[in-house]
């Protein structure tokens, strides 16, 4: 099943004693590529929701630590929407 994903592997010379550098190319690539974006977007919405607490917290709006905690939640619950597994 993994050889059908792959359509090519390039491997190039590298100056020296670096290692090889190494290219895959086919579906598992897209796969790959889509596991980036997803960590990207993963880290972007984890910054934001820091900037987003840390906001909060200054102003006074959360006050207890029962409303941070129920923030939190709400973050991570919109990260499992929007960023599944």
């Amino acid at each position: 099943m993994v050889r059908d994903l792959i359509q090519t592997v390039v491997i190039g010379k590298t100056p020296g004693h670096e290692p090889a550098s190494l290219e895959v190319h086919g579906d598992i690539a897209n796969i790959m590529a889509s596991m980036d974006v997803s960590d990207v977007l993963q880290q972007r919405f984890i910054t934001a929701a820091q900037n987003d607490l840390m906001a909060r917290l200054a102003s006074g709006e959360i006050d207890t630590e029962a409303k941070q905690n129920k923030l939190i939640e709400a973050y991570i619950d919109e990260m499992s929407r929007k960023l599944p597994e």
